[in-house]
């Protein structure tokens, strides 16, 4: 998919002039696009009410969950590393007597 010169604000804005009741005509000659472009973004994104917001907000709620994990992951290799090195003291204190 070719990616849009306009950004996630831009296109929201024209969806939304759309939406409020200004002629199709108006919106696409203001925005210096196709209508045919302003259907497919109306295809894309005319459910997203909140898009460009809604999508920042997602962007850092994944970069927070992204930071967990790894810290989980960070947390869980120490764990195990503590556990193998446990067992091995455990065994080699069986194996000497």
């Amino acid at each position: 998919m070719k990616r849009t010169p306009f950004s996630s604000d831009q296109i929201a804005a024209a969806l939304k002039q759309e939406e409020l009741g200004m002629p199709l005509a108006d919106v696409i000659r203001q925005a210096g696009i196709t209508e045919r472009t302003f259907l497919t973004w109306k295809k894309q994104y005319g459910g997203l009410q909140a898009y460009p917001h809604d999508m920042k907000c997602l962007q850092e709620e994944n970069a927070k969950l992204k930071q967990i994990v790894a810290e989980l992951t960070l947390e869980n290799s120490r764990l195990q590393d503590a556990l193998e090195n446990k067992r091995g003291m455990h065994e080699h204190y069986n194996s000497s007597n």
